[in-house]
């Protein structure tokens, strides 16, 4: 797979792209209910004490993985490239600024993000779908629901993929 093809021209990677996030869904609904413990889970054929760790690693690990199935369906990769080389980074120390506090932070944000309105609509929404998915997650993951866990994942992981959409073109 290459970057060259556009990843939603090709129903394999489609797939490959939304069975990966379905499987990210599905695990984080269900290691976090199963972290949870007694309150959320009541179930005594599923949760014993015994089996909380185990359970809470299996889902993180398919949860993880159904990621990076998602992140090469769409990028032809499992983990990105580093995007800067040795000794570059983001906090190196340059001189001292002659600009204001308040116009630094502006020129700071400004290089943050998309160029358009649309694309940053776009991202203003995905944050919001994000933030609002983690509480919704919360108020399921508390009453042990996994379907409603998952509308939550699905608005969290949807917002993830709509703002990293609009900022980079790509969902991943």
């Amino acid at each position: 797979m290459t970057d060259e093809v556009s990843w939603y021209g090709s129903p394999a990677r489609v797939v490959w792209f939304t069975g990966g996030m379905g499987l990210c869904s599905v695990s984080l609904s269900s290691g976090f209910i199963w972290v949870c413990g007694a309150p959320c889970v009541t179930d005594p054929v599923v949760w014993t004490a015994g089996r909380r760790v185990p359970l809470a690693f299996l889902a993180a690990f398919l949860a993880w993985w159904g990621y990076l199935l998602a992140h090469r369906a769409v990028t032809g990769r499992f983990v990105d490239s580093a995007s800067h080389g040795a000794g570059e980074g983001a906090t190196e120390v340059g001189p001292p600024s002659t600009e204001s506090p308040v116009a630094r932070t502006r020129a700071a944000l400004r290089g943050m993000t998309p160029p358009t309105r649309t694309r940053q609509a776009g991202m203003l929404f995905g944050l919001a779908a994000l933030v609002g998915g983690i509480v919704v997650g919360f108020v399921y993951i508390r009453q042990g629901n996994h379907l409603l866990t998952n509308v939550g994942g699905a608005l969290f992981l949807g917002g993830y993929v709509l703002a990293h959409q609009a900022e980079t073109g790509k969902p991943l």
